[in-house]
């Protein structure tokens, strides 16, 4: 059965990397949930995707231009005073671990080169809880080694067989924009002994794609739609 992970909460129905979204995540019936993890100037890890505050959050009418500063340039009380939409505040890391219970967690590490040292901080903090730690930055993860720590790749393209064999290397799941999943590509992933996943996934046809081809698990902003698709497959 694929996963239902649901991107940065079910972020088409709740504001995107908050608790209510992890909670609309859980109502719509996903397994998992992926989010960003960013660190505030005084080293609070923190749930946030953009470089800057601006879109996701009231920022530019309480801060000005300050709203196009990068977000560890903000300490946590800072970044708390703004209404993140509906009312709800940028989540700290150890909340998301409270209010995440039996859900699968991919924590994505978000332009880890602004933030020496985050994956260890992120695996100190997790203190054995069972999650994937994922990134674009192969860097960021080539050597975490923690207890209950999965590792996962990120890729914007589909790679080559030399970066396959690389990422095998030090990873077990590669997650892949859809556009570029093919099943030539699921297999090559497989027989390296990793599992194939995609991102981001919001239209029915193009569920019913990444279903025939056999993915592991499909990051979608709809995870109530995927349940659905998946109903009528099986």
């Amino acid at each position: 059965m694929t996963d239902v992970v649901a991107h940065r909460g079910a972020s088409a129905d709740a504001p995107e990397n908050t608790l209510a979204a992890v909670a609309e995540a859980r109502r719509q019936g996903a397994v998992a949930i992926e989010v960003d993890v960013q660190r505030t100037a005084d080293g609070a890890l923190v749930l946030h995707h953009d470089a800057t505050p601006r879109r996701t959050t009231d920022a530019a009418a309480v801060l000005g231009d300050r709203a196009d500063e990068p977000i560890g340039s903000f300490t946590l009380a800072e970044l708390r005073s703004l209404d993140a939409g509906n009312g709800e505040r940028v989540p700290t890391l150890t909340e998301l671990l409270d209010a995440a219970g039996d859900l699968d967690l991919l924590l994505e590490l978000k332009d880890p080169w602004h933030y020496p040292g985050i994956a260890d901080e992120v695996t100190a903090e997790l203190a054995g809880r069972p999650a994937v730690v994922i990134s674009f930055d192969a860097g960021a993860v080539r050597s975490v080694s923690s207890p209950g720590t999965t590792v996962g790749q990120l890729l914007a393209a589909a790679p080559d067989a030399a970066l396959l064999d690389d990422i095998a290397t030090y990873a077990e799941l590669v997650t892949v924009d859809h556009r570029a999943m093919h099943a030539d590509l699921a297999t090559a992933i497989r027989d390296r002994g990793m599992s194939p996943g995609v991102y981001t996934v919001n239209e029915g046809a193009e569920m019913r794609r990444m279903l025939d081809l056999g993915v592991d698990r499909i990051i979608t902003d709809r995870p109530r739609c995927l349940r659905q698709v998946l109903a009528v497959q099986v």
